[in-house]
């Protein structure tokens, strides 16, 4: 039996519009990209997308642009009626985003279509509603000619039940998924249209998912669409080739950032496209750079000579041929890869303090792994991760850096810890300490005036040439505090005592007793490590707290620091007044009142500063000695001056508890552990620690390690704000260190 030859025959209008439909407008995203590129050629500064399931259920875009005029609303949804488009050779030259006149056409198609639109020169809006291309009555009998109605300048396009004709399309669609492509597209071109303010936003929601102003830049504009975390780490790169006719820039991620997946936004022309062949490109340039599973962001323009490019290659415009399209590639790759290279020699690592939430106890408890399991048993077993230094005199961090600081002797060492002021005073002259005595010698020395003081040259004079003599201790200071303690019975002593307890918190206290001294950081930084978890201490910070603890719980309890000869406080005040630290004014009176005020009131409170706190002022006004609140530590010398200006000035004298507390706050701040600078030859600054061998500058390395954070493992009950305020950081946990390297 002969087969039938099937008839050629023409295919419906109809059919013919909603196949060619089907390829332009595969998914909502693919109707928004076509009308976003309309209102931008239409010249609009904002944009607002707002979709409802997606953009299935309805998506709608409304514009600030020229509008379109009413004569136009008849054919506006036809194909291939277009404005930017006349002749096929206009096609060489295309600079707009759309050219065929096939967007509006394929969504009419297949959703139920509004245009509401007003011109700058008509009086009200024009309203029109469309299916299948052509004007259609919004209700069954009505006019299908657009009516006037109130609206702004630009244009409002509503696309009711998208593919409501194709069913199994529609079916196969999510709306969560439509909505995050939708978000893609919008933050493509708010990125790269700068000038124009975006906004997105699901249907019923008070707030926009996106939302981009016209002013912000392309840095703050990928900041506030990806975070600041991104923002920081982008590099601008540029290219610019004559012999092959393009332009580029863009912007791409450092080594510093690593993302989840591969971001990667590419314009050609101003129009939104994807090339296979650039991003292998990039993913080639930062495979040196990334570890595996790690992405970069990577935002990218190209400008290409109209001639040279064919836009009409893909029903969507999603993709473009251009010719040198190799040759471009390459030279944009190796310009990215030269811009990255060159900032990738040092990485950043950022550290953030333990917010007041985090359950540090909890943290505490699991790294120190409290329960007990049998031994012998396989969850006994001790794995390479688990491993940590649980003895200090192991190796430190110290052996591991190439400085002359690493050869000091241990003579050097003995004399530093018997003569520890050396690890402080900034003019330190120390003689080996007999059985019976230990003999300092110590100089005050004038800061340079910076200032412009009122005060006429004669007291300038005067106080410049201060008596500096050498103070040299009358007895050797006991160790600790008195054998005989005297018992506190003041309540408000014991009130502040008790605060102090009551802040305490259990995994702060574990920190502080469980960790190991590591090595010194930097002049605020101490490494120290808490089983298989590194922490950064800042030692100005906590020596601070320390000592106010010190000043609480051993008032009335303190061993003096006796100097040689007493200082004048008038002149010790005049000295800080000098100082630009003092924020010193004319509006605050002359300095020589202010010194005579504050020797008067110190003098009236000389004999409770001594009882209580060890500061000794002699009937003359002079100060002659200083509490010791920790052994073989002392103050450093030229902070006496501010001490005493802010004692005057600082404390409330008023209240018996607030004057204890102040008193005490500003005792530890004099006290407080800050590694001194000294001046070159050439007069420039230098952190003391630059070159520790040199027998004039003192080892205060040897005072953090061997005195400072003894004393903070022993005796100091932190509270939660230790980590808080970032005086403790963590670093790094080894168990987390462990499945970064299983996935490199």
């Amino acid at each position: 039996m002969a087969l039938e030859v099937g008839k050629i025959c023409k295919l419906d209008e109809v059919v013919i519009n909603r196949i060619a439909a089907g390829e332009v407008v595969q998914r909502p995203c693919n109707a928004i990209k076509e009308l976003v590129e309309n209102s931008i050629d239409a010249g609009s500064d904002s944009i607002t997308v707002s979709v409802d399931d997606g953009g299935l259920k309805m998506l709608q875009i409304t514009d600030t642009g020229h509008g379109i005029r009413k004569e136009d609303l008849g054919i506006v949804c036809e194909r291939f009626t277009t404005s930017k488009l006349k002749t096929f050779s206009d096609l060489r030259s295309i600079s707009t985003h759309g050219f065929r006149g096939e967007a509006l056409a394929s969504i009419s198609h297949v959703s139920f279509v509004t245009i509401q639109t007003k011109t700058a020169f008509d009086k009200c809006a024009w309203v029109g509603h469309y299916r299948d291309g052509k004007l259609h009555p919004k209700k069954p009998g009505a006019s299908a000619e657009p009516k006037p109605c109130a609206g702004n300048t630009g244009t409002t396009i509503t696309a009711e039940d998208l593919f409501y004709n194709m069913g199994t399309r529609k079916r196969a669609m999510n709306g969560r998924d439509e909505f995050n492509k939708v978000a893609h597209v919008i933050t493509c071109y708010a990125i790269h249209n700068t000038g124009t303010a975006f906004s997105l936003k699901k249907s019923g929601d008070n707030m926009p998912k996106i939302r981009t102003t016209s002013k912000a830049t392309k840095i703050d504009t990928i900041s506030n669409l990806y975070g600041p975390s991104l923002g920081k780490e982008l590099l601008e790169f540029s290219c610019d080739d004559k012999n092959f006719g393009f332009k580029s820039s863009g912007y791409l991620t450092n080594a510093n950032y690593s993302g989840k997946s591969f971001r990667f936004i590419l314009f050609i022309n101003n129009r939104l496209v994807e090339s296979s062949a650039a991003k292998k490109a990039f993913e080639a340039v930062y495979a040196s750079v990334l570890p595996k599973n790690s992405y970069p962001f990577v935002y990218l323009s190209i400008d290409i000579d109209p001639q040279n490019i064919d836009v009409n290659v893909h029903p969507t415009k999603n993709e473009v041929h251009f010719l040198h399209e190799d040759e471009i590639i390459a030279g944009i790759q190796a310009k990215a890869q030269q811009s990255l290279y060159q900032c990738s020699t040092s990485r950043n690592y950022y550290t953030q303090a333990r917010l007041p939430g985090f359950d540090m106890a909890a943290a505490v408890e699991e790294v120190k792994g409290k329960k007990k399991v049998p031994e012998g048993s396989e969850s006994s077993r001790v794995y390479d991760h688990q491993l940590v230094r649980t003895d200090c005199n192991q190796t430190k961090l110290d052996l591991f850096i190439a400085n002359q600081a690493n050869k000091i002797s241990e003579k050097t060492k003995s004399e530093s810890s018997a003569a520890s002021s050396s690890a402080l005073f900034s003019t330190v002259d120390t003689e080996k300490p007999g059985p019976s005595n230990m003999s300092k010698e110590i100089k005050l020395s004038h800061p340079a005036n910076k200032s412009n003081s009122s005060s006429s040259s004669e007291n300038k004079e005067n106080i410049n040439t201060i008596n500096v003599e050498e103070y040299v201790p009358k007895e050797a200071p006991k160790s600790g505090n008195p054998t005989h303690r005297r018992p506190i019975y003041l309540t408000s002593v014991l009130n502040l005592q008790e605060d102090i307890c009551k802040a305490r918190h259990e995994g702060a206290v574990d920190l502080m007793r469980e960790h190991k001294f590591v090595g010194i950081a930097n002049t605020q930084y101490a490494l120290a490590q808490v089983r298989t978890k590194l922490y950064l201490f800042d030692f100005g910070k906590l020596s601070e707290a320390l000592f106010y603890q010190k000043v609480i719980f051993d008032f009335q309890n303190f061993d003096i620091f006796n100097f040689s000869e007493a200082a004048p406080i008038h002149d010790l005040v005049m000295i800080a007044l000098d100082d630009e630290s003092s924020s010193w004014n004319p509006d605050h009176g002359p300095k020589e009142e202010l010194a005579t005020f504050a020797t008067e009131l110190l003098l009236s409170k000389r004999e409770m500063l001594d009882d209580y706190f060890s500061i000794v002022i002699t009937k003359e006004g002079s100060l002659s000695g200083l509490p010791i609140l920790v052994e073989q530590y002392y103050p450093l010398l030229h902070q006496i001056p501010m001490f005493l200006l802010r004692l005057a000035t600082e404390v409330d004298w008023e209240s018996e508890k607030g004057c204890f507390q102040s008193v005490a706050k500003e005792i530890a701040r004099l006290y407080t552990m800050k590694p001194i600078e000294r001046e070159n030859e050439d007069g420039a600054t230098q952190s003391a620690q630059k070159d520790p061998t040199d027998p004039n500058v003192p080892d205060w390395k040897f005072t953090v390690e061997h005195i400072l954070f003894p004393q903070l493992k022993s005796f100091f009950v932190p509270d939660l704000s230790v980590t808080s305020s970032g005086a403790v950081l963590q670093v790094a946990d080894l168990h987390d260190l462990y499945k970064v390297f299983e996935r490199c």
